[in-house]
């Protein structure tokens, strides 16, 4: 591909990833990218299809890959079988939606307060970092039972890991704050493990030690650290990155905040969910081939590395009307954001109930809340995504 904004690059995807994307889609729908050495598959019936093909597209466990380097192994995105079951039953315990519901409200509502708080009488505020990053890794954090761990300490975990799995040019300062993030997020959950090994407990921590396990028994803090990696990374970052996408998305169409602000409760998560499908926090979940497979005309060889790429099946024109647009009032359709079986996001009911208050709260109370004139609104990365500085003001 020519040396332009949509050829195949880890700094284009970095950048923006969607000009990649669209011309991948066209020509080459299933590509080989050699800076991480995978398969990328852009098309969103193509990677319905991978996903859903449990038995020739399996979870990625290679040494080799950035998820190793950043999670460690084995970890709940590269279990299979009885195994993988027997964890996400831990996991999944405290996450269905019945329960989230019974909990969210007590969770979320008073950490949106105190950060609608603090920045409502500026008038003004870069809404990811001062608003939607905050309420996410508190809320998440108070979950895993990071109770004492401040924001800051937090938003640095993730960020760290996000870098470390984007490093394609192998950047030796990027794996430098990675180890250093990884070093303290093993320290803190050494901590919380002994806590909850005498004593077990309700957080999510607690769960994934002794859930679905014998009465009595626990899994040890080894076989449990990538696996609380995986939840870490995505727990924290998601929800916040997808409330500032969907908000950014509202704000960049004025008639559509106008809509959104008359009656925020009514229209919060169906910004949310838009807001995911727009720009997918998550942008890609790996897979690796145990056979030869042929889709779009092309032979992904057995024992390659898959790449399902949902931020660009969500963007494929050939499943949403205008794509690249931001419209909470579309003809609902399905987007990929949260994954695919057997391990679709186990948090997807939670992120959306957090999801739906911030925003909801937001609208509701920072009066004709908009974009910042003199000021840009920017992105980044591709394997996580987000609108990393979101300019907004309101009537203080």
């Amino acid at each position: 591909m020519a040396s332009d904004a949509s050829a195949l690059t880890g700094a284009n995807l970095y950048n923006d990833p969607y000009p990649v994307y669209a011309r991948l889609r066209r020509e080459a729908p299933v590509a080989f990218f050699a800076g991480t050495n995978e398969y990328f598959v852009t098309r969103y019936e193509d990677c319905r299809t991978v996903g859903a093909n449990d038995r020739v597209f399996g979870p990625s466990g290679a040494p080799d890959r950035p998820e190793a380097r950043v999670m460690g192994m084995p970890n709940v995105l590269t279990m299979s079988g009885e195994e993988h079951a027997c964890l996400r039953e831990g996991i999944d315990l405290n996450l269905t939606q019945e329960r989230v519901r019974s909990y969210v409200d007590r969770l979320t509502r008073p950490v949106v307060q105190r950060f609608i708080d603090e920045i409502r009488p500026k008038g003004a505020a870069n809404l990811t970092t001062e608003l939607f990053e905050p309420i996410s890794v508190r809320c998440i954090g108070d979950v895993i039972g990071l109770t004492e761990t401040s924001n800051d300490n937090l938003v640095e975990w993730f960020h760290a890991m996000a870098l470390g799995l984007q490093n394609v040019s192998n950047d030796q300062a990027v794996w430098d704050r990675l180890d250093a993030a990884l070093a303290d997020i093993d320290n803190q959950l050494g901590a919380l493990y002994d806590a909850a090994l005498s004593k077990p407990n309700h957080t999510l921590m607690s769960h994934v030690m002794h859930g679905g396990m014998p009465e009595g028994k626990a899994r040890s803090l080894k076989e449990i650290s990538p696996t609380m990696r995986v939840i870490i990374l995505g727990g924290l970052q998601e929800p916040g990155h997808a409330a500032a996408n969907a908000c950014a998305g509202l704000l960049s169409n004025p008639e559509q905040a106008k809509v959104m602000a008359e009656d925020p409760s009514a229209h919060a998560l169906k910004a949310f969910d838009e807001g995911l499908r727009w720009i997918a926090p998550i942008g890609v979940t790996p897979r690796v081939a145990a056979q030869d497979f042929e889709i779009a005309s092309t032979v992904i060889p057995a024992g390659s590395s898959v790449a399902i790429v949902m931020g660009s099946a969500n963007r494929d024109e050939a499943r949403f009307e205008n794509a690249d647009q931001f419209d909470m009032l579309r003809k609902k359709k399905q987007h990929v954001s949260f994954g695919f079986r057997p391990h679709f996001c186990s948090g997807h009911f939670l992120s959306r109930a957090m999801g739906e208050i911030a925003l909801e709260e937001a609208f509701r109370q920072l009066p004709n809340l908009r974009l910042d004139p003199e000021q840009e609104v920017k992105a980044k990365g591709w394997r996580f995504r987000g609108v990393n500085v979101l300019p907004a003001k309101w009537d203080a």
